[in-house]
């Protein structure tokens, strides 16, 4: 890895691990509050009677498609799975961390070189070939981190853990 960029990297890095707006703390049903004191929730401000909380509130529930026969996997977690699950999400974000950052870094770089004047297409394809290794490490990370948490359920909490991944999209 080119030294030149060591630094910048490490300054991505610890702006994304430390920056408050996205800690946990700052999120309330989806919304940010950002630190101006009002009350969360933007429809709130307008109406504050009940019926219209209600209201807010089930507009911001998933509407839920076909027959369920079993919980949700995470409303069943025993306190040492919930333990556990806590400890493998942890160690994904710090493993994410980084490679994320890495391959934000690349994609502006890779930006900068296709917007010069006779840009070197060689060069480029060697950028782009760093970029998908990082986004490939992402993924595997992801998906080993899928199966263990697998691991860590019991034979029923994997019925619905098991339709969530198969209706997934993608990993993040």
């Amino acid at each position: 890895m080119n030294h030149k960029l060591l630094g910048p990297l490490l300054l991505t890095s610890i702006f994304v691990i430390a920056n408050p707006a996205f800690s946990e703390e700052n999120h309330k049903d989806g919304h940010l509050d950002h630190g101006t004191g009002a009350a969360k929730g933007h429809h709130d401000k307008l109406d504050n009677t009940d019926h219209h909380k209600e209201k807010h509130k089930s507009a911001h529930k998933k509407k839920k498609k076909g027959h369920h026969l079993s919980p949700h996997w995470a409303k069943t977690l025993s306190d040492e799975q919930r333990v556990a699950v806590d400890k493998m999400h942890l160690k994904l974000g710090t493993q994410h961390a980084v490679l994320k950052a890495q391959a934000t870094l690349l994609q502006k770089e890779l930006n900068v070189m296709t917007a010069k004047d006779g840009a070197d297409q060689t060069v480029i394809h060697s950028k782009i070939d760093e970029l998908m290794a990082i986004k490939a490490g992402i993924m595997k990370h992801r998906y080993d981190h899928l199966t263990e948490m697998r691991d860590a359920l019991t034979e029923q909490q994997r019925i619905s853990y098991d339709m969530a991944i198969l209706k997934r999209e993608g990993a993040k």
